[in-house]
């Protein structure tokens, strides 16, 4: 995500830190561990991308972050709410939407965000669909999955991808929130 201070991904080869059983499938897009890193105890992040997809300019790409914690998913959601706001007051095009799963305790932020470049082959709009669950490890700690999809245009592609958004804004929200979630085995 844009806001995301992140780590730069490096050219050295993914580890599958959470043992996740890939290629993973979301929108007949198949993707493919790329990067991944374990800064921390508590902290494992894999990023996916589609075959002819590199980073930085990706056009499709899926994240997975797994965090040891005794927070709550509503902590989590509150703290990405909180990046999201931050960004808002410098960037006019951050939008974002929260929904609820009362039955499983999960929530999805929908958001969109964005960058005015110099020129219009760098601009771009980021759509991205987090969905926040909370994890017991095979070990028995507590943490939260969060699983992300980030779909990215660039120049002119921009406009008619914000106006079939309006259309089909649901129908990735929808696939999100009914995906099988990974099963998670940390490795360090």
């Amino acid at each position: 995500m844009l806001s995301d201070p992140g780590y730069a991904q490096t050219p050295k080869p993914a580890i599958n830190y959470l043992g996740i059983q890939a290629p993973i499938s979301v929108q007949k897009n198949t993707y493919r561990l790329s990067w991944s890193a374990h800064p921390d105890a508590s902290l494992y992040k894999q990023e996916y991308l589609v075959a002819g997809d590199d980073f930085p300019k990706y056009k499709s790409m899926v994240g997975i972050d797994c965090m040891l914690t005794e927070s709550t998913v509503d902590q989590a959601v509150a703290a990405k709410l909180r990046e999201l706001d931050k960004l808002k007051r410098t960037n006019p095009i951050v939008n974002y939407e929260v929904i609820k799963n009362p039955a499983t305790g999960e929530k999805i932020i929908d958001c969109l965000i964005g960058n005015n470049a110099a020129n219009e082959r760098d601009t771009l709009v980021e759509r991205d669909v987090f969905r926040f669950k909370a994890v017991k490890t095979k070990s028995g700690q507590r943490g939260i999955l969060l699983f992300m999809i980030s779909i990215r245009k660039y120049g002119s592609e921009i406009s008619p991808f914000l106006t079939k958004l309006k259309v089909e804004k649901q129908l990735l929200v929808n696939e999100v929130a009914e995906l099988s979630m990974p099963e998670i085995q940390l490795k360090n």
